[in-house]
């Protein structure tokens, strides 16, 4: 038997049988005369009607049943679909991360929860004043907001950061003098990376230190905390 048969029969079996010992009186009768099938083509167009056969069997069977069966059947469907996707969300598109650290206080405190986006940043690009998870060492990660792109020249001022000559507005520090002072080496940032600090300048350890980060480093950027109502 050819590997287009085999595998055409392996596809009748699992549609008709599932994972039981025997499948209904139609699948099964059109799984018994498969053998009489001559040729590749024909074993597989033999297949491709015993699985929509199989398919109508199901349906009466279904229609069959009372009608606290059938509902209770769409919504367990209706629940596996529902995981399913809700797992695909959370593998590749949106996710729900913890910060790590209170680098970013105030506007990310310590165990604070945030959605990220984990696809959406890759075809829109990121931005300046972006919120960025981004890859560390060991399997770590940091949360970084984006202070310059490739081609900005940035400087620190009398404890002030300024990207090309301009200073940058930064209602995001804490609020405290002492705090938001910033010193940092001049530097434009390279192809490829960006220019990355915590909000909380005295505790963070950032772009100030290890250079600018890689934009492939970059594996989410933060939408919205997420915090209970009233929490402060």
């Amino acid at each position: 038997m050819s590997w287009v048969r085999r595998l055409a029969r392996g596809m009748l079996v699992v549609a008709v049988r599932g994972r039981r010992e025997r499948g209904g009186e139609w699948g099964e009768a059109v799984l018994a005369e498969f053998g009489e099938t001559r040729g590749d083509l024909e074993a597989v167009r033999w297949a491709a009607g015993g699985v929509r056969t199989v398919w109508r069997e199901r349906r009466r069977r279904v229609r069959a049943l009372p009608l606290y069966d059938r509902i209770a059947r769409h919504a367990l469907t209706g629940a596996l679909v529902a995981a399913g996707a809700g797992l695909l969300v959370n593998q590749f598109v949106l996710s729900v991360r913890m910060m790590p650290s209170g680098s970013m206080e105030p506007t990310l405190r310590v165990s604070d929860r945030f959605l990220v986006d984990k696809a959406g940043f890759r075809l829109t690009g990121l931005h300046r004043g972006d919120i960025v998870v981004l890859a560390g060492p060991g399997g770590s990660e940091r949360v970084k907001r984006v202070i310059g792109l490739p081609g900005d020249h940035i400087e620190c001022r009398a404890g002030h950061v300024w990207r090309d000559g301009v200073a940058v507005d930064e209602p995001y520090l804490p609020g405290n003098p002492a705090e938001d002072r910033t010193e940092c080496a001049p530097t434009t940032v390279p192809p490829g990376h960006l220019f990355v600090l915590g909000d909380h300048r005295v505790v963070s350890t950032d772009s100030r230190q290890d250079g600018p980060a890689r934009e492939d480093d970059v594996l989410a950027r933060v939408l919205t905390p997420l915090r209970l109502a009233g929490a402060g």
